[in-house]
């Protein structure tokens, strides 16, 4: 730029700000105190500027942002730790909020957007609700520790034949409950009496009890509870226990497709949850 434009963009500045910003002489320009004070508050004014374009492009990437997680009680033994550790590793910028929530107040949250993505368990059938299996895991049987199985080093599930069982609810805990009775029904094993309670871990406490036995989930030997033995179950190699990811398709929260992109690409990785 030449000096006669420079110079009348300085004079147009000085006419919009009202007051003298240059202290011009026959040899040298210098800033006036009015001058420099504008002058460091334009240089944090391009500062927060700079700021606010590399924030945008770090939301739109879903580097940075909040993220709203619910989780069914039993996905904590396993998974949710390795998640939450894998997106506080790759998504450092995201805050984590987690909500433990049953899987119908899950999709009931998604419907309504108070959580961005849930640990659920299947069926996952909800329009504008996508999914993908995350675990797998097969059941086991817990029995007190004085009971006649706890020696044992496998069982089948004949061998609970007449026991008084403690499962899951029919409506709190319809996936477990379903997975339970289809079980004991296909291979023809009748239980003398059942109770219902709702989480794994009260499962674990009155199976310690010696209220009676149980299937759950192997991933809860995490839970250690010393009055009770849990055995593998022969001829149930078949039978798993899933756990999904879901997320509302139609989001504008962009941290919501990063985090699955970081899962999906940690699940080719078997060693992941080993």
């Amino acid at each position: 730029m030449t000096q006669p434009p420079l110079t009348r963009q300085f004079q147009a500045l000085e006419h919009a700000v009202g007051a003298a910003l240059f202290d011009r002489s026959a040899r040298a320009i210098r800033l006036t105190p009015a001058g420099s004070a504008f002058a460091r508050s334009a240089r944090r004014i391009v500062a927060q500027t700079s700021d606010a374009v590399l924030d945008a492009r770090r939301i739109a990437a879903g580097d940075t942002g909040s993220l709203t997680i619910a989780f069914t009680a039993a996905s904590n033994y396993v998974f949710l730790p390795r998640f939450v550790a894998l997106l506080r590793r790759e998504m450092p910028e995201v805050s984590l909020t987690l909500r433990e929530m049953s899987s119908p107040q899950q999709l009931a949250a998604l419907r309504d957007e108070q959580i961005d993505m849930g640990l659920s368990r299947p069926p996952i059938i909800q329009p504008g609700v996508a999914s993908m299996r995350v675990y797998r895991e097969p059941l086991c049987a817990i029995v007190p520790l004085d009971h006649r199985l706890a020696s044992r080093d496998t069982i089948v599930l004949h061998d609970l034949e007449g026991e008084s069982f403690i499962t899951y609810p029919p409506v709190e805990g319809v996936y477990f409950h379903g997975l339970v009775t289809s079980v004991l029904h296909a291979k023809g094993v009748t239980v003398a009496k059942t109770q219902h309670v709702t989480q794994t871990h009260s499962i674990l406490a009155l199976v310690g009890a010696g209220l009676g036995v149980a299937l759950v989930p192997q991933s809860a030997q995490r839970v250690r509870f010393p009055d009770v033995a849990f055995k593998p179950l022969t001829g149930l190699e078949d039978v798993t226990a899933d756990l999904l990811l879901a997320w509302r398709t139609q989001t504008d929260n962009p941290a919501c497709a990063t985090a699955v992109k970081h899962v999906t690409r940690a699940l080719e990785d078997p060693a992941w949850l080993s």
